[in-house]
């Protein structure tokens, strides 16, 4: 693409501009660079642009993307080259439970297997 510029003894010159605006092919989902792809434009005036004219093949032919293994849908859809986010870990904290409090549930945790034992057989007669 070309402007025009205004240089200082009031002549026109044409100076060459960088596009750097790239589009995706809505079959591939690759990008394509200013004056690169096919346009085409439906009946209902709807536009699809192409990187080549294999993905427009592709597109008449009624091939689905996410059928085909190297497209951009497939990848998404498949979960392919996402790294999984971090979770931050949960502190286990303790908490008072209704009736009891926190001194009692420590004590409980703390006890020796063998008072634990005998209680619940001292239990276990009672019933």
């Amino acid at each position: 693409m070309y402007i025009r510029e205004r240089v200082a003894d009031a002549k026109f010159v044409w100076v060459k501009e960088m596009i750097s605006s790239t589009e995706l092919c809505c079959f591939s989902g690759a990008k394509i660079y200013p004056g690169k792809g096919i346009r085409f434009v439906r009946v209902d005036s709807q536009v699809f642009l192409f990187s080549n004219s294999k993905w427009k093949r592709y597109f008449h032919n009624r091939l689905k993307p996410s059928k085909l293994t190297w497209t951009a849908m497939y990848r998404k859809q498949h979960k392919k080259a996402v790294k999984k986010r971090r979770r931050a870990t949960k502190k286990p904290y303790s908490s008072s439970i209704v009736g009891v409090t926190l001194e009692v549930i420590q004590r409980k945790r703390t006890e020796k297997p063998e008072v634990r034992d005998a209680a619940h057989e001292a239990g276990l007669l009672y019933v």
